[in-house]
């Protein structure tokens, strides 16, 4: 299911970045919440669209990007809330994509579309609980080094045996 992502909302979520962005580090709050979308992404296989407030830099006229296989889009003379509701009015299957965003105005935008809505605190949350998840060893499916006993041998060399 693709994500539609209002990316200075969802910063904001994230204790490491708002800190950033107090301090005026708006471009490594920015990839640092594009580094957590990749980790994220990775593990899930979701197709990621987020959307920035303003231009990326600026003295750069960058209207679109691509950060491995996320897409980014930075609004420029618009709000990120007005391209967000653009794309979806231009979606052929809205019901298709889920927005991720705490603002109000969009939500009640989307939802006449039947468009997903996923708050930017809950995503926030998922998004540290996998990846978290994903950290932790995992027991293996089967013994590296599994014992055999006689018995067995002898059970699988009498079986076989049979079968000629």
């Amino acid at each position: 299911m693709p994500l539609l992502i209002d990316g200075f909302n969802l910063i904001y979520k994230f204790p490491d970045l708002e800190e950033k962005m107090y301090f005026g580090l708006l471009a490594e709050a920015r990839n640092g919440l594009l580094e957590k979308l990749k980790e994220y992404q990775r593990i899930k296989k979701p197709q990621i669209r987020v959307v920035f407030d303003g231009k990326k830099e600026p003295s750069k006229d960058t209207k679109s990007e691509k950060s491995g296989s996320i897409d980014i889009y930075y609004s420029h003379d618009y709000s990120a809330d007005y391209l967000i509701k653009e794309f979806i009015k231009k979606d052929l299957n809205p019901r298709m994509t889920t927005v991720v965003t705490s603002d109000k105005d969009i939500i009640f935008f989307v939802k006449r579309f039947r468009t997903g809505v996923m708050t930017s605190e809950r995503f926030a949350d998922l998004v540290n609980r996998t990846i978290e998840e994903d950290k932790k060893p995992r027991e293996p499916e089967k013994e590296d080094d599994p014992l055999v006993t006689e018995d067995e041998v002898s059970f699988w060399e009498r079986l076989f045996r049979k079968k000629k």
